[in-house]
C-alpha cells in the first residue's frame, strides 16, 4: 500500500473518531443533564432578656419596733410591730417571672434568742418546754407580708410582670396572746427574733407563648 493511502485511511479514521465523540457529548448532554438552583440566607433569633432586680432595704438590716403582747390579757388577740419596708423588686427582662420570698409565717426556735442572762432560770421553768417549742411560738409569733404601708395583703409567691413590673415588700411581726402566763415567760426570758428574708426569681411564661405551626 502507497504510504499515501495510509494517510488518507488514518485521516478518515481520526475524522470518524471525532464524529463519534461530538455525537457521544450531545447525546449524553440532552439526555442527563438536570435543572440547578442554588440559594443562601440568614435569619437572627433575638434572645429574650431576663433581668430581674432585688434591692434590699438598708442592704438587709432591718429593724422593728419593740413588741409586747395586747394588754387586755388572756384571748384578747393580737398586737403587732409597724410595717417595715424590705425590699424592692424590679423585672427589667422581657419574659414574666414568678417571685418566692421564704421567711414569712410562723416563728420557730431557729429564729427566737433568750435573754442570755436568763438563760439558765428559763429552762428550770415549768413553762420551758411548751414555750420553748416550735408549736408554740409559732401560735404565738408570725411574719406577716404587704405590698404597701398600710398592709395589703402580699402572698410569699406572685408574678412580676415583665418590662418594668415592679413590687415592693413590707413586713411586721404580730404577737398572738393565748393565756396570761406565756405572754408573761416570753417577755421575761425571750430577748429577741431574727427575721431573715430570701427572694428568688423563675422564668414564669414562653416566647412566643405559641410558636407558629411549622
Amino acid at each position: 500500500m502507497e504510504k499515501s493511502d495510509k494517510k488518507r485511511i488514518l485521516t478518515r479514521v481520526l475524522i470518524v473518531i471525532a464524529a463519534l465523540t461530538l455525537l457521544s457529548c450531545c447525546f449524553l448532554g440532552s439526555t442527563f443533564a438536570r435543572y440547578v438552583t442554588s440559594a443562601s440566607g440568614s435569619g437572627t433569633v433575638q434572645i429574650a432578656n431576663w433581668d430581674v432586680s432585688v434591692t434590699a432595704e438598708g442592704s438587709g438590716n432591718y429593724t422593728f419596733s419593740n413588741l409586747s403582747p395586747d394588754k387586755d390579757g388572756e384571748n384578747s388577740g393580737s398586737h403587732s410591730t409597724s410595717w417595715v419596708k424590705v425590699a424592692s423588686l424590679t423585672n427589667h427582662g422581657e419574659v414574666d417571672a414568678t417571685v418566692t420570698i421564704t421567711g414569712s409565717g410562723d416563728v420557730t426556735t431557729t429564729m427566737v434568742k433568750l435573754l442570755e442572762s436568763k438563760k439558765e432560770a428559763a429552762k428550770k421553768t415549768d413553762l420551758y418546754n411548751d414555750c420553748y417549742s416550735d408549736t408554740m411560738l409559732g401560735q404565738t409569733f408570725e411574719i406577716e407580708l404587704a405590698s404597701d404601708m398600710n398592709g395589703t395583703s402580699l402572698n410569699s409567691s406572685f408574678t412580676l410582670n415583665k418590662k418594668n413590673g415592679s413590687q415592693d415588700v413590707y413586713a411586721r411581726v404580730t404577737w398572738t396572746t393565748t393565756t396570761d402566763a406565756i405572754d408573761t415567760w416570753y417577755g421575761t426570758y425571750l430577748e429577741s427574733i431574727t427575721v431573715t428574708f430570701s427572694f428568688s426569681a423563675v422564668q414564669a411564661e414562653e416566647v412566643p407563648a405559641t410558636p407558629d405551626a411549622p
